[in-house]
């Protein structure tokens, strides 16, 4: 049998999947292949190199407390961004097309795992991004794990697509934001996906950019009825906050509330 993880996307809410590993792994789930996609995938990295939850578990906290402050775009208090970021990413939009400059965010990434390679994992690892030239689906799985993470993080409006060659590459969620058809196709006969996708979703019609965004989810939703259909076993974490995209002042209490939940999980009784 060969067991694959799937990590869903979600933005600041993907620290749940640290939680959720160091779970799965204390109930005998180690996975042959980890498949990943946005914050999914920058999990499943470094879960794919260091083998052992564990461990990813520690380094996500130490992260944490140094890159929180850079990271966290929003108040801790509140639901507005801090004036800094809207003048910022204002300027940076109108000239470059993007609300971030990817290089200046993705710098702790980069000094963790520059240099690594998908050949380097103990773990056989997987990510995906969205091909903006042609609406398909990129499937990494050699060369740099930076490069790849890159792609598939690039959340379109806030950074610019990633290129290579010819192809303009955006954040993977964009077609699939639980690409459990992915882990099938590379042979998985038992897979276990986590989504956070429906966690705290918040419904309003107040303006229509919300009423966009919602036409949007509803789209997404029925590709991810697909993917949900096709795992063996599914994980959605019920988060206790609301968590925006861009803040992960909340990390910890998402890890360890994941880690809470996911113990407790009935998985249909079946042997891990």
């Amino acid at each position: 049998m060969k067991r694959a993880l799937v990590l869903g996307g979600g933005g600041a809410k993907g620290v749940a999947h640290v939680g959720v590993i160091r779970a799965l792994e204390e109930k005998g789930f180690v996975p042959d292949l980890i498949v990943g996609v946005s914050i999914g995938a920058l999990v499943g990295a470094g879960y794919s190199i260091l083998a052992d939850s564990s461990s990813l578990w520690e380094i996500t906290l130490r992260i944490h407390r140094k890159a929180a402050r850079w990271l966290s775009l929003r108040k801790s208090r509140g639901n507005t961004y801090s004036p800094i970021f809207n003048t910022i990413a204002c300027a940076y939009l109108n000239a470059f097309g993007a609300a971030l400059p990817s290089g200046i965010y993705f710098r702790t990434l980069r000094k963790h795992l520059g240099g690594y390679r998908f050949s380097d994992t103990k773990i056989p690892f997987i990510c995906t991004s969205t091909i903006m030239n042609s609406a398909k689906l990129c499937v990494h799985n050699e060369g740099s794990i930076y490069e790849a993470l890159r792609a598939s993080m690039a959340i379109p409006g806030l950074f610019k697509p990633e290129e290579k060659g010819d192809l303009k590459l955006s954040d993977g969620g964009i077609l699939s934001n639980l690409p459990v058809s992915v882990a099938r196709e590379a042979n998985s006969t038992f897979v276990v996906a986590v989504d956070l996708s429906s966690s705290n979703r918040v419904t309003s019609f107040s303006t229509s950019n919300s009423i966009l965004g919602l036409m949007d989810e509803y789209k997404a939703d029925l590709i991810l009825q697909r993917e949900i259909a096709a795992a063996d076993i599914l994980i959605s974490p019920v988060m206790t906050r609301n968590i925006d995209l861009l803040d992960y002042s909340s990390c910890i209490d998402v890890m360890n509330e994941s880690y809470e939940e996911t113990l407790k999980c009935d998985l249909n009784g079946v042997t891990l």
